[in-house]
């Protein structure tokens, strides 16, 4: 599988740290994932860079919405699911700028004591997600 290349914006009180996840390749433009708050980028960094390869443009979850509590939208349409059995629904976005190439995580209930419980949902929603998007590029691109 290609795997584009990562630069990870963190923004911290008094600066920005940038780190080089993988060597760019020629004709990709450098993708940028930035966090609005600290630690989060380390709780769903590799499932981010997942989503974003896999065609996800935004995945909303969000508590109490029943079979549409996780949105996801992509260039082939948007899907909607339920929270997988098992997982605490906690809310996140994950939305992709097509344009620039910037990468936007927020969650705001996300505190050091909620690391795991995010962690254990953005693990269990977003192959989901992925499967969702793939899914609908099938039945645009074989229809």
């Amino acid at each position: 599988m290609l795997r584009l290349p990562v630069i990870v914006l963190i923004a911290a009180a008094l600066g920005v740290a940038v780190a080089n996840a993988q060597p760019a390749p020629a004709a990709a433009a450098p993708r940028t994932v930035k966090e609005l708050q600290p630690g989060l980028l380390e709780v769903t960094g590799p499932r981010v860079n997942e989503a974003v390869v896999a065609g996800i443009a935004k995945l909303t979850a969000t508590p109490g919405k029943g079979g549409r509590s996780i949105e996801v939208q992509s260039p082939w349409g948007n899907s909607y699911f339920g929270w997988p059995k098992d997982v605490k629904p906690v809310a996140f976005t994950i939305v992709h700028a097509k344009k620039t190439g910037a990468v936007t995580v927020s969650a705001p209930g996300f505190t050091e004591a909620t690391k795991a419980d995010y962690k254990a949902a953005v693990d269990a929603v977003i192959p989901i997600a992925i499967a969702k998007a793939q899914a609908m590029k099938d039945s645009k691109t074989k229809g």
